[in-house]
Protein backbone atom coordinates (compact mmCIF):
# COMPACT_ATOMS: atom_id res chain seq x y z
CA UNK A 1 0.00 0.00 0.00
CA UNK A 2 1.40 3.41 -0.94
CA UNK A 3 1.81 6.43 1.82
CA UNK A 4 0.07 9.53 0.69
CA UNK A 5 0.89 13.46 1.44
CA UNK A 6 -2.36 13.72 4.09
CA UNK A 7 -0.77 10.60 5.82
CA UNK A 8 2.23 12.71 6.70
CA UNK A 9 0.98 15.88 7.41
CA UNK A 10 0.37 16.70 11.01
CA UNK A 11 -3.12 18.35 11.45
CA UNK A 12 -2.83 21.82 13.56
CA UNK A 13 -4.74 22.96 15.97
CA UNK A 14 -7.20 25.93 15.57
CA UNK A 15 -5.99 27.80 18.73
CA UNK A 16 -2.81 28.30 16.86
CA UNK A 17 -4.57 29.58 13.80
CA UNK A 18 -6.16 32.12 16.46
CA UNK A 19 -2.77 33.32 17.47
CA UNK A 20 -1.43 34.05 13.84
CA UNK A 21 -4.45 35.92 12.84
CA UNK A 22 -4.42 38.10 16.16
CA UNK A 23 -0.73 38.48 16.06
CA UNK A 24 -1.53 39.76 12.22
CA UNK A 25 -4.55 41.79 13.00
CA UNK A 26 -2.07 43.83 15.99
CA UNK A 27 0.95 44.34 13.81
CA UNK A 28 -0.19 47.76 12.22
CA UNK A 29 -0.87 49.51 15.93
CA UNK A 30 2.38 47.33 17.45
CA UNK A 31 4.20 49.18 14.65
CA UNK A 32 3.18 52.08 16.14
CA UNK A 33 3.73 52.24 19.59
CA UNK A 34 7.48 50.65 18.51
CA UNK A 35 8.19 54.02 16.42
CA UNK A 36 6.47 56.47 19.17
CA UNK A 37 8.92 54.62 21.65
CA UNK A 38 12.21 55.28 19.44
CA UNK A 39 11.33 58.50 18.77
CA UNK A 40 10.70 59.39 22.54
CA UNK A 41 14.01 57.49 23.16
CA UNK A 42 15.94 59.13 20.60
CA UNK A 43 14.83 62.31 22.10
CA UNK A 44 15.82 61.55 25.04
CA UNK A 45 19.37 60.99 24.30
CA UNK A 46 19.37 64.05 21.96
CA UNK A 47 18.56 66.35 25.04
CA UNK A 48 21.71 64.26 27.02
CA UNK A 49 24.35 64.52 24.40
CA UNK A 50 26.85 66.66 23.66
CA UNK A 51 26.10 68.56 19.82
CA UNK A 52 28.64 69.67 17.51
CA UNK A 53 27.52 73.13 17.84
CA UNK A 54 27.23 72.66 21.62
CA UNK A 55 31.01 71.94 21.85
CA UNK A 56 33.23 74.17 24.46
CA UNK A 57 35.85 73.97 21.59
CA UNK A 58 33.68 76.15 19.27
CA UNK A 59 33.40 78.57 21.82
CA UNK A 60 37.43 78.99 22.16
CA UNK A 61 37.87 79.92 18.39
CA UNK A 62 38.43 83.74 18.14
CA UNK A 63 36.17 85.45 16.15
CA UNK A 64 37.47 88.65 15.74
CA UNK A 65 38.56 90.54 12.28
CA UNK A 66 41.88 91.60 13.23
CA UNK A 67 42.90 88.05 13.88
CA UNK A 68 43.66 85.38 10.93
CA UNK A 69 40.99 83.39 10.34
CA UNK A 70 40.69 79.59 9.65
CA UNK A 71 39.75 80.30 5.80
CA UNK A 72 41.86 81.82 3.44
CA UNK A 73 41.47 83.39 0.24
CA UNK A 74 43.46 81.45 -2.76
CA UNK A 75 43.36 84.08 -5.31
CA UNK A 76 45.29 87.16 -6.02
CA UNK A 77 42.53 89.57 -5.73
CA UNK A 78 42.26 89.60 -9.93
CA UNK A 79 45.62 91.52 -10.81
CA UNK A 80 46.81 88.51 -12.93
CA UNK A 81 43.61 89.02 -15.18
CA UNK A 82 43.84 90.38 -18.51
CA UNK A 83 42.18 93.62 -18.68
CA UNK A 84 39.98 94.05 -21.91
CA UNK A 85 40.75 97.45 -23.85
CA UNK A 86 37.85 99.64 -23.31
CA UNK A 87 36.95 102.33 -26.03
CA UNK A 88 35.21 105.49 -26.02
CA UNK A 89 32.44 105.23 -28.86
CA UNK A 90 28.98 106.19 -28.52
CA UNK A 91 26.06 103.33 -29.93
CA UNK A 92 23.17 104.60 -31.62
CA UNK A 93 20.18 101.60 -30.88
CA UNK A 94 17.74 101.35 -32.82
CA UNK A 95 14.08 102.91 -31.26
CA UNK A 96 11.36 100.69 -29.35
CA UNK A 97 8.26 100.51 -29.75
CA UNK A 98 5.37 98.40 -29.36
CA UNK A 99 1.83 97.55 -30.66
CA UNK A 100 -1.58 97.14 -29.55
CA UNK A 101 -4.26 96.00 -31.23
CA UNK A 102 -8.29 95.74 -29.81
Amino acid sequence: MAIGGIDLTTMSRAQDYTAIKQNEDNKGMMDQVNLVHQGQKNEETKATTVHDSANADWYNKKQDGRDKGNNEYAGDGGRKREKKATTDRVVVKGRGGFDLKI
